[in-house]
């Protein structure tokens, strides 16, 4: 009997513009969510002590080319991020600068961001790193905006307080 092949939903918008001036909000994950990046230390039931996010060498790395990619994509920012155990959330902004000489290229997709953001790290540890697909999602209007930054300033924490975090007492 012949295997049949898992068919995967596709999880971007079919007809919409992923090189768009917009900001995104990327979730990127490790392969088979291996905790890589770091080791988060808190108390699970003190929500006044802020998490402490102790990074590995793989995510300095993350961090490292994650911070340059603004240096390779000219009109490109990235707004905030967190980096945790298994994972890695990017409020990404295409557009935002000024647009450079007359001439100038157009904005890149946001696939070949991550895309290339991925394989660089990836290259940089000697081992794959990454889960193959990311998850995406556009910001709408100033309220999502401002929810999603507290949503990242905040996972720390969360996951401290959901008992994953490692405690420091």
């Amino acid at each position: 009997m012949e295997k049949e092949l898992v068919k995967r939903k596709w999880t971007r918008l079919r007809s919409f513009d992923y090189a768009s001036q917009k900001v995104y909000f990327i979730t990127i994950c490790t392969q088979n969510r291996e905790q890589l990046f770091c080791e988060i230390v808190g108390r699970g039931l003190d929500p006044s002590v802020q998490a402490e996010v102790r990074m590995t060498p793989y995510g300095s790395i993350a961090e490292h080319d994650l911070l340059e990619i603004p240096n390779h994509f000219s009109d490109v920012e990235i707004l905030n991020y967190a980096i945790m155990p298994d994972h890695l959330h990017i409020l990404l902004a295409l557009g935002c600068r000024e647009a450079a000489a007359e001439g100038s290229r157009p904005l890149p997709t946001v696939s070949t961001i991550i895309g290339q953001y991925k394989s660089g790290v990836s290259r940089k540890c000697k081992r794959a790193i990454w889960q193959k697909y990311y998850h995406d999602h556009i910001i709408r209007n100033q309220p999502d905006f401002e929810e999603t930054w507290k949503y990242i300033d905040n996972n720390p924490t969360q996951w401290v307080l959901d008992g994953k975090a490692e405690s420091n007492l």
